[in-house]
């Protein structure tokens, strides 16, 4: 055998001295003393791994999954009339309630099941629960059973929201995770957008129930796209072996704190007043029960639902209070700039839609936007900065609107709120940077349920406002045809456009002074956003995705590295 060590001026030439392990091979080994010209950094010769169609078929099966979601959840306000008048109910804000209650309480579930039983399974069995719920809401005959069937499909759509987002973070880096996160933004959206004008339809030209009945083949077609091509593999262990790794105790008591400070929300301002036992009870047995939950987490679950590690980084731990900050301003601009034309402006609830057009028109393309913008730098810090920016502009020009206030400055007002809140998705990117790709079920289920569970803070925070300010500053002739507990904004509402002068300019001037109330403490929020920017760090983005075999598509071929290699080995 004769080695060869070569530099510039050294050979050293081995022979007889060493019996070869494999044969007569000769190794050349060449060490330079001076380093060649190193390659071009990474950042600018990454495009991203190739994708075949199964892909591009598994993604828009999550997306039609994810439009589900979406479509039923924005189109059931618009039957309101239609179906309390049919079902004789008096509770219909429970309609609302228990979706967003089912989905919240057991999203981080979701996650939990997805890691022990497989991404395919969980997905698939959370499309059967949504056409069960359907099924059941559609076919109700009484408000109770319609509640029944709408948190069943609250639990299934809740679950879909977090396999979409888990598996969509199985098969496409992180580097390149905001793109596509801006697609299916876009996707939600579209569903929110249209989904009242479905069910305003249904309801006229059909009925209601069909709002509930059409999500039954959209499953099915779901169901069946990511049967055949989410074809990934799952962990082996026998069912009772599963079973036993699942969470239960520490998910028992994430889903009852979680439910306990939903009753509360629900009811804060609106059937009972903050300061009441019927909300502060619920809010703080919930609160210190999500403090036992991550104690419990921490300690004693095998695998648990919330593992320390997705909280044991300052930049993850940043990332998540932004999340929830953003998804308090988002929900609060969303669901009550509308309601801000109507009372104000005189709007019907069909031009209050169009006037917020430029905001949900913008969310998505901003958030794409963002998504390319990192995948192509590597960076997201200074993006979140922006969207904290231009935030804080946008929700502060929103303050500043009155009665006279042109709709040219209203249209470039919400452009500017709707990009900013397009590039607040960013806040995802510090969340997943600094943790390891193996806890993107764990740490995405969690960050769903933030978004989630600050979305229902933001409606009570923002509606809470609104309903004490009214209370005291609207008229007493008015105030005094309502009783007590009662939702004031949307009681008055219909009734402005008829109403004499001057007592129509005395009740908007109470709608301008409680939504300006509103949007200074928005605009706080907005400055808590901004704050968590500055103790974050940009961690470099991963290009990677798990490298377990359970969560990644099946390759048909061996790819030709692999297989060059392996020619190599037969060789020696």
């Amino acid at each position: 055998m004769e080695l060869q060590l070569k530099s510039e001026s050294t050979t050293i030439d081995l022979e007889d001295g060493i019996k070869p392990a494999l044969g007569d091979v000769t190794l050349d080994i060449k060490i330079d003393s001076e380093p060649k010209e190193q390659p071009k950094p990474a950042e600018e010769e990454y495009h991203g791994p190739k994708r075949d169609f199964r892909f591009w078929l598994v993604f828009v099966a999550l997306c039609c999954s994810l439009f589900l979601s979406s479509l039923d959840l924005g189109g059931v306000g618009t039957a309101a009339p239609t179906i309390v008048h049919e079902l004789a109910g008096d509770n219909f804000s429970w309609v609302g309630s228990a979706y967003a209650l089912g989905a919240a309480s057991c999203l981080p579930l979701s996650g939990n099941l997805a890691q022990i039983f497989g991404r395919r399974p969980v997905l698939l069995g959370a499309l059967v629960l949504f056409s069960v719920g359907s099924a059941i809401a559609g076919s109700a005959r009484s408000m109770n059973i319609l509640i029944g069937g709408r948190t069943i499909q609250g639990v299934a759509g809740g679950g879909i929201q977090a396999l979409t987002a888990i598996v969509t973070a199985d098969l496409i880096p992180l580097r390149e995770r905001g793109i596509f996160n801006g697609i299916t933004g876009l996707v939600w959206t579209l569903g929110s957008v249209v989904g009242p004008f479905i069910a305003g339809s249904l309801s006229q030209k059909a009925s209601w129930r069909w709002i509930f009945y059409m999500n039954i083949p959209l499953c099915g077609l779901a169901f069946t796209v990511v049967a055949c091509f989410l074809n990934v593999k799952t962990p082996r262990e026998n069912l009772k072996t599963k079973l036993l790794q699942v969470d239960w105790l520490g998910n028992a008591f994430i889903i009852s704190s979680t439910c306990s400070c939903m009753l509360g929300l629900s009811w804060a301002g609106v059937s009972f007043p903050w300061s009441s036992p019927q909300v502060l009870v619920p809010l703080i047995v919930g609160m210190v029960g999500m403090v036992w939950s991550v104690y419990y987490e921490s300690r004693w679950p095998v695998k648990p639902t919330i593992p320390l590690v997705v909280l044991s980084n300052r930049t993850t731990v940043l990332g998540y209070i932004a999340t929830i900050a953003h998804g308090i301003v988002s929900i609060s601009v969303g669901y009550y700039l509308p309601t801000w034309f109507q009372a104000v402006r005189e709007a019907s609830p069909l031009m209050s839609g169009l006037y917020f057009l430029p905001i949900s028109a913008t969310i998505s393309p901003s958030a794409i936007f963002q998504g390319r913008l990192i995948a192509k730098t590597g960076r997201y810090r200074m993006i979140i900065f922006t969207s904290w920016c231009f935030m804080l502009l946008g929700v502060g020009l929103i303050y500043s609107m009155d009665i006279h206030t042109a709709l040219g400055p209203i249209v470039v007002f919400q452009l500017i709120q709707g990009f900013g809140m397009g590039l607040g998705y960013a806040t995802t990117f510090a969340v997943q940077a600094p943790l390891p790709v193996t806890q993107n079920a764990s740490a995405i289920s969690l960050l769903t349920f933030c978004r989630t569970f600050s979305q229902a803070w933001g409606i009570a925070i923002t509606g809470t406002i609104l309903q004490n300010r009214l209370s005291h500053s609207l008229p007493v002739s008015v105030l005094s045809q309502f009783p007590a507990n009662t939702e004031i904004a949307y009681n008055i509402i219909p009734q402005i456009p008829e109403m004499p002068q001057p007592l129509k300019g005395d009740v908007q001037k109470a709608f301008l002074d409680s939504m300006q109330l509103s949007w200074i403490v928005i605009e706080a929020i907005c400055a808590l956003g901004l704050v968590t920017f500055f103790f974050m760090k940009d961690i470099p983005l991963s290009r990677v995705t798990d490298t377990q075999p359970e969560w990644t598509l099946k390759e048909k071929n061996k790819p030709a590295a692999d297989s060059e290699a392996t020619e190599e080995v037969e060789k020696l």
